[in-house]
């Protein structure tokens, strides 16, 4: 028992040769410390992306792009929980990423017509050409917008439900019928 203990705090202090107990020790400090790594990543994560949420509904903007940045900041700092887990098992993170990086890009090639949409969503949540409850037209639809994803938008037309892919309305001629009007264009009094 005295063996596992040993090889238990020299897995935190970090010492030399170890026997089969103290190894046995050292992997399951490593195993602790990596849980307490991942929680305490897992309640950072958490916060961070609540705080986000938080931010924008006291200044009261568009809840889509909340979610985006809350859902982003939130892989963000799991992807670095991630990191510090493997350092915490010495294992070198670049030859893994390297691997993911190869995969990512091949996924990327195969999914070119996902990732459009996807960016493009991206880009309609920020610059915000239209929001839900406005009536745009894109190509033969004209309809109510209900919901801006990040992959698709939802209209509703003559009580239709229409998806529109978001690579379409980003590049595509877009008529915003209940856009407010902006000082010039209001009429003398």
């Amino acid at each position: 028992m005295s063996d596992l203990i040993k090889g238990f705090s020299a897995g935190f202090l970090g010492t030399g040769q170890l026997n089969a107990l103290e190894q046995l020790g050292a992997l399951s400090s490593k195993v602790i410390l990596a849980l307490i790594v991942a929680g305490i990543t897992l309640a950072v994560a958490g916060r961070v992306r609540d705080a986000i949420y938080g931010f924008f509904k006291r200044t009261k903007t568009d809840f889509s792009l909340a979610l985006l940045l809350g859902r982003f900041a939130y892989f963000l700092v799991l992807f670095l929980g991630l990191i510090m887990v493997l350092q915490v098992f010495g294992i070198d993170a670049t030859a893994l990423f390297a691997t993911l990086g190869v995969v990512g890009l091949a996924i990327s090639l195969a999914t070119q017509d996902l990732l459009k949409n996807v960016l493009a969503g991206i880009y309609l949540l920020i610059e915000q050409p239209f929001r839900p409850g406005e009536t745009i037209k894109v190509r033969d639809f004209v309809g109510v917008v209900e919901i801006v994803d990040l992959r698709t938008t939802t209209l509703r037309a003559d009580g239709e439900v229409v998806v529109v892919p978001n690579a379409i309305l980003f590049a595509e001629i877009l008529v915003n019928r209940g856009f407010p009007k902006t000082l010039t264009e209001e009429t003398p009094e």
